[in-house]
């Protein structure tokens, strides 16, 4: 079998985020099985949408990927796969639906009822697949530091970007640290570690980076029931501390994001927190499933052969 792989990289972008080195992972894996040619040197990669066209889409301005996205073209036969990190419903991910050349979309940012409305009678073209951490470092340190830690800090945490996420001023002080320290990428992981339960708020997608990340190092992760979809599903109170969804959370885009709650909502994370955050059990349970979860779904090589089973390829 013949394949062309397009995925715009530079420079900039091929030791920017995690998924990035995974594109290199699946090419070299690709390249073991099949006869593949690469479509992937794109000088403004970090910057712009790379413009892809072939001859069995059906549309005449072609595919236009960002540097999260990567589609797998079977020159043989005209079919064509697409993956995509995007945050949103992409260009890419929408534009040849109803191609019938088109065979498979994963999507790491997967919520049902958004899938349904954007892909209609197309919707078993669309999976769940897997998500990313951000760095492109190995966080197994961290993972193994945190288990020499005996007391830890008696407080759920969160850092990261107020601004889009208005909840985040709700939180009483004396049971939250955050959200304005960060610090460089070692500081901010050793003083993760350290503290009992980690705050899972939304970004632009629901699922964020820090959420994987958190599943990495073993610090057991507290949020809203999650309405994305991967692959192998995150398990509620088995892969992480939740609470149910409350309908009350306001949309953006037709999408319920916890990050628009207000303080009724930051006062359910609290009382969940404080149910749980002096039982040492549970919380051991949840941070060693998670980490389990991570292991088996979000590093290499399984995350690769993960998606060449999914694909089918």
């Amino acid at each position: 079998m013949r394949l062309k792989i397009h995925n715009p990289c530079n420079q900039f972008t091929k030791y920017y985020r995690n998924y990035n080195l995974f594109w290199d992972e699946l090419t070299i894996e690709l390249n073991k099985k099949y006869e593949v040619i690469e479509n992937r040197n794109f000088e403004d990669a970090h910057k712009d949408r790379f413009n892809v066209k072939f001859d069995s889409m059906i549309g005449d301005v072609g595919l236009n990927l960002m540097e999260c996205e990567y589609v797998i073209e079977n020159l043989d036969s005209g079919d064509f796969y697409v993956l995509s990190v995007a945050d949103i419903m992409s260009q890419c991910m929408l534009y040849e639906k109803d191609n019938p050349k088109l065979k498979k979309v994963l999507i790491s940012q997967f919520i049902d009822y958004e899938v349904k409305h954007h892909a209609k009678e197309n919707y078993d073209k669309y999976s769940p697949w897997i998500y990313f951490p951000s760095p492109i470092k190995n966080l197994d340190e961290y993972y193994f530091e945190r288990k020499k830690i005996t007391s830890f800090i008696d407080k759920m945490c969160f850092w990261g970007v107020t601004s889009e996420r208005p909840i985040l001023k709700y939180f009483n002080k004396s049971i939250f640290d955050g959200p304005n320290y960060m610090g460089d990428q070692d500081k901010y992981f050793t003083n993760l570690i350290k503290y009992k339960v980690a705050l899972s708020i939304a970004g632009v997608g629901e699922l964020c980076y820090r959420d994987i990340e958190c599943m990495a190092i073993g610090v057991p992760i507290i949020r809203f029931e999650y309405q994305t979809d991967l692959y192998e599903p995150l398990i509620p109170n088995y892969h992480y501390i939740s609470v149910d969804y409350d309908k009350t959370i306001p949309k953006h885009n037709e999408i319920h994001t916890d990050r628009l709650g207000d303080e009724r909502h930051s006062y359910q994370l609290e009382q969940r927190f404080n149910q749980v955050k002096d039982d040492l059990e549970f919380l051991t349970f949840i941070a060693n499933n998670a980490r389990k979860y991570y292991e088996e779904n979000l590093t290499s090589p399984n995350r690769v052969i993960n998606t060449l089973k999914i694909l089918g390829l």
